[in-house]
């Protein structure tokens, strides 16, 4: 995985409120057009159809990760 991860915000079904959810890294190769979203709150995993969101106003930002501490 690099050091970079995509983020926004996504109605959480689970957590019944505005999330934010980050993108895994794809191992389907869509690159950053690639439809799974996980929420950093509980772990729900959307599949958002980028067809459907281009209509929305999605904010997409790309942030670091923090490096992992053993």
């Amino acid at each position: 995985m690099t050091d970079a991860t995509r983020e926004t915000t996504y109605q959480c079904p689970t957590c019944r409120r505005l999330e934010l959810f980050v993108q895994p890294q794809c191992e389907e190769g869509h690159g950053e057009q690639c439809p799974d979203w996980a929420c950093v709150i509980c772990g729900t995993a959307l599949f958002v159809d980028t067809s459907f969101a281009a209509g929305e106003q999605v904010q997409v930002e790309k942030v670091r990760k923090a490096p992992r501490v053993a």
